[in-house]
């Protein structure tokens, strides 16, 4: 007979997912302090709202943690529908985007790197809702659920059937015996890559928001610029 799909190590990887996020609300609240902005209380609450539900759903612990193809699709499809619903909140929360809809728009089109905008006029938004956006970008770009399977320790089951539902592209080998090495391994470079760039921009003279907010969405190779006219903006260096 047909086996059962294992719901709760689904919704027990989902409240890691937004764990994750939670702790990733955390960073443009820190740009919100920087710059005296008041939307580091929306970051503030965004992001307790998020740990609240994370807690909920990691705290549902499955007897059997083994998982599988159906379990690694489950996680995956609604890992992302649950990170863009909770990522839009900032947007909408602070006003800079208050349509929903366009707020969950921009969030899904930041979280799988596809970098279309709703918006017309960036530079009026805030810095910390501006680095939120780009860091979106920078998320999407390895998979949140790699993220995922570095961090946690899955036992039984595959673990790669995660990464597979997860990653695009040919199809993934393992770089190194455990699945959760290779993510450890990968998102390493990935940082890396980012640093590198957003000093070498800063060395070229490039303002160090712009440098960190442009490395972002390169590094997951995004769209978003922070300025109306994106990376144009910068052919007189």
């Amino acid at each position: 007979g047909t086996i059962d799909m294992n719901k709760k190590i689904v919704i027990n990887v989902l409240g890691w997912a937004l764990l994750l996020e939670a702790v990733c609300l955390l960073l443009p609240l820190i740009f919100a302090i920087i710059y005296k902005e008041p939307e580091m209380y929306i970051f503030a609450v965004c992001s307790a709202i998020c740990f609240a539900v994370g807690f909920l759903f990691k705290s549902i612990n499955p007897k059997n943690r083994s998982m599988y193809a159906k379990e690694g699709l489950a996680s995956v499809s609604l890992g992302w529908i649950f990170l863009s619903i909770f990522g839009s909140l900032p947007f909408v929360m602070s006003g800079s985007i208050p349509n929903f809809i366009d707020a969950l728009f921009e969030t899904v089109s930041g979280f799988t790197t596809t970098g279309a905008s709703i918006l017309s006029n960036v530079e009026a938004l805030p810095r910390s809702i501006l680095f939120w956006r780009s860091f979106t970008h920078w998320i999407g770009g390895m998979g949140v659920v790699v993220f995922l399977v570095s961090l946690l320790r899955l036992s039984g089951g595959n673990n790669l059937y995660l990464l597979k539902a997860e990653s695009t592209g040919p199809a993934v080998g393992k770089l190194v015996p455990k699945v959760q090495s290779t993510a450890k391994i990968l998102y390493g470079l990935y940082t890396l890559f980012t640093v590198v760039q957003m000093v070498l921009l800063i060395l070229g003279g490039m303002e160090i928001f712009d440098a960190i907010t442009i490395s972002l969405g390169t590094a997951g190779t995004g769209g978003f610029g922070v300025l109306n006219s994106s990376a144009a903006e910068y052919t007189s260096y």
